[in-house]
């Protein structure tokens, strides 16, 4: 009896050095999870406005985004769109410095953004994790 709670008491100190990781890493900015819902959402806003460039029009949906480079820079993307939405933007400056007060995209998916705050990425292509209020006060 007494070795069984030797093992129950390792296996407890083992799950909150396991769940104290996974908090540390909610409130670490720099965390790998972090910089690549970032990355991710700084590939497709920017991929919108090679997509105007390239054809004169913004795009209305995620498959208008292969005809950008995204697809080199990250050939994984489309297992990337459950997680993301897009804005698809319409009358937008097409120089990204003027879109600073619009919201192009979040990041939806996975545990961090169940914890009221999300990755956004704005018009001007900057990141940002703020509360979800945030999307709701943008209107979305």
């Amino acid at each position: 009896m007494r070795g069984k709670w030797k093992y129950l008491a390792a296996g407890g100190l083992l799950l909150l050095l396991w769940l104290g990781q996974g908090v540390g890493d909610y409130f670490d900015e720099k965390s790998i999870a972090h910089v690549s819902m970032r990355y991710q959402l700084q590939l497709f806003s920017a991929s919108v406005y090679e997509f105007r460039e390239k054809t004169g029009r913004w795009p209305k949906q995620f498959d208008d985004l292969a005809e950008t480079s995204l697809a080199l820079k990250s050939p994984y993307w489309r297992g990337n769109i459950p997680g993301t939405v897009i804005f698809w933007p319409k009358g937008m400056n097409p120089d990204p410095k003027q879109n600073s007060s619009i919201l192009l995209s979040y990041y939806k998916g996975g545990l961090f953004s169940q914890f009221g705050r999300v990755w956004v990425c704005w018009g001007d292509l900057r990141t940002e994790f703020v509360p979800t209020e945030v999307l709701r006060k943008a209107g979305h």
